[in-house]
């Protein structure tokens, strides 16, 4: 092969690797994409809520309860263009056959003026409604839709597919695997959340108030939590707290009560001064690992039990 051949040929094959490059996300795996096609059009949420169409849509009322499921979880929305010379039909037919070898379950599918409530042929209003506006003449022909479910035990994941074509073909993918959302994730709580939670249950778990591991020195991270504590104690001045350090159970039993009770000790002394509230309404406390709210056999569960709490007293 000479020279020049060879520099047409590495000139092609960085072109086409910059234009994978370039596309703004990756396929999902339970779906992929039909050979040749392109990306154009990529979204992920790692938790939202997502509407996906499961009857004939009237498109003057769009996507509601009545015509749709409200699913949450993890959302992925992935439009794909092409390739030229292929029918919307056989690209269709293509998603419906590789979800169904991945054990799909179908739970809406439609074709043409089936997918419409009023038996219309404006596919292209359909087109518009479950992609875009500006993107609904690629669907003005050879409209189908599908919606599928996979059921797994750590949640189920559903699948939309919108396939149309006009000059190409084009297949906007939806997907949502459904999980629970993460509740652990709260650290900073207001004046006013205190409040409620201490006039409801007694206490309230804090979880804003940070430490080094093993150590009683409050990082710079804790102000704003600190912040609010000063607040709730200001806007009532008849409330008196213990101040009540948690640790897990990982190390010596004493050893933890004493650094739990430093703990305590460090936030008292923050509250007194640099806040300005009466050292008379704090009294510190070390409770160690001898009240946890979670198991302690994993880290996930045993950061629930790192934490200060304000105990009305």
């Amino acid at each position: 092969m000479n020279w020049a051949k060879q520099t047409i040929i590495a000139s092609l094959l960085t072109a086409s690797l910059a234009a994978v490059a370039a596309e703004p996300g990756k396929d999902v795996s339970y779906v992929g994409r039909y050979d040749g096609a392109k990306m154009e059009l990529y979204k992920q949420s790692d938790f939202d809520e997502v509407r996906l169409l499961n009857r004939p849509l009237d498109t003057r009322g769009g996507l509601s309860s009545a015509n749709s499921l409200t699913l949450q979880g993890k959302s992925t929305r992935i439009r794909y263009v092409g390739p030229a010379g292929r029918s919307a039909l056989e690209v269709a037919k293509n998603y419906e056959a590789g979800l169904q070898a991945q054990g799909f379950e179908v739970l809406f599918s439609c074709a043409l003026a089936q997918c419409l409530a009023d038996k219309g042929t404006g596919y292209y209003q359909f087109g518009g409604t479950i992609d875009s506006a500006t993107k609904n003449a690629s669907y003005q022909k050879g409209l189908r839709y599908e919606l599928a479910r996979l059921r797994q035990p750590s949640g189920d994941v559903y699948v939309a597919i919108t396939v149309g074509e006009w000059t190409e073909p084009a297949a906007l993918v939806q997907v949502v695997e459904t999980k629970a959302m993460d509740t652990d994730k709260l650290v900073f709580l207001d004046a006013s959340a205190m409040a409620k939670a201490i006039d409801k249950d007694g206490r309230v778990s804090l979880y804003g108030i940070l430490f080094d591991t093993d150590k009683a020195d409050i990082k710079a991270e804790s102000k704003p939590t600190l912040a609010e504590i000063a607040k709730f104690m200001q806007a009532y001045p008849s409330v008196n707290l213990v101040v009540t350090g948690h640790t897990d159970n990982q190390g010596n039993f004493d050893h933890n009560v004493d650094l739990s009770r430093r703990r305590a000790a460090a936030v008292v002394a923050a509250l007194t001064g640099q806040y300005g509230i009466a050292s008379a309404r704090l009294i510190p406390f070390g409770a160690g690992m001898a009240a946890p709210v979670a198991s302690n056999a994993a880290e996930a569960t045993r950061r629930k039990n790192r934490r200060v709490e304000l105990v009305k007293r």
